[in-house]
């Protein structure tokens, strides 16, 4: 039976159609968008707000929407990627850095908190430890990811859906974080724009991702890494300047190695 506690947290979001916007209605196991009439259904206790829409293309991506790369994601699979991109092999960032900066940075005006592409539910739960299960929301495209998140964290509600086109109305989240994923979208400019259009004024923006070496010889390994997986480093100016023109504040920009540790203010 399904946990009633997230669909109850859904009943009290400012949700919205992502194909035209219009405010939704929480109603049962579907929601049918009164203007488009998509309809959005409730499977295994996650609302599906991108029916159709499959994972995006390349190896990588494959791997984290099987079960077997869900499973393996955080043990193996997430610390070898870290260890390459961010050329990270000395440990500069750790799982414990990782926590620490999430809990020191994310300051939510308010609720809800996003965790925005949350895979396996890493930093969902730290959220959740921090904040409580009831402020939370995990959101990612992958049905695996989700499922091994449900498994972790019963009482967080779950949405599947795309970065770039959230199901949330203007100035609706009180924070959005977004851990070790913008360089996995297709269009992180148009994620970092979604997300200053949904952010509260005063909420933060959190993410971690990685710079491209400065090194030749170090950057052709990375740029191995990107080309298999389908992902992308970033030159810090132009995060800086999507940020800027999503209404969003750069307060932070640090992290060791290649690994970009960044927070945001709306």
């Amino acid at each position: 039976m399904t946990n009633p506690a997230p669909l109850i947290q859904m009943s009290r979001l400012h949700v919205v159609c992502p194909s035209c916007q219009d405010t939704l209605d929480i109603a049962g196991e579907t929601i049918l968008c009164p203007s488009c009439r998509t309809t959005y259904p409730l499977q295994d206790g996650i609302y599906d707000f991108a029916p159709g829409v499959g994972p995006q293309p390349g190896f990588g991506q494959r791997v984290l929407e099987s079960r077997i790369g869900a499973r393996l994601y955080e043990d193996y699979l997430r610390m070898n990627f870290v260890r390459v991109m961010g050329q990270n092999w000395d440990g500069g960032l750790t799982p414990e850095a990782e926590d620490a900066y999430l809990v020191r940075q994310v300051t939510p005006v308010e609720v809800p908190i996003l965790d925005l592409a949350c895979g396996a539910g890493r930093w969902t739960h730290t959220l959740v430890e921090t904040f409580g299960a009831e402020r939370v929301i995990g959101l990612d495209l992958s049905s695996s990811m989700l499922k091994r998140t449900r498994r972790l964290l019963s009482e967080v509600l779950l949405l599947r859906a795309d970065a770039a086109r959230l199901p949330f109305a203007d100035a609706s989240l009180g924070a959005v974080n977004c851990s070790n994923s913008l360089q996995l979208f297709p269009d992180p400019e148009a994620v970092i724009a979604e997300v200053g259009r949904c952010l509260k004024p005063g909420g933060t923006f959190t993410f971690f991702t990685f710079r491209k070496s400065p090194s030749p010889a170090y950057r052709l390994l990375q740029r191995a890494c990107e080309e298999l997986n389908r992902v992308k480093a970033f030159q810090e100016d132009d995060l800086r300047a999507w940020l800027s023109q999503a209404g969003l504040r750069v307060t932070d920009l640090g992290g060791p190695n290649l690994i970009i540790l960044g927070t945001a203010e709306r």
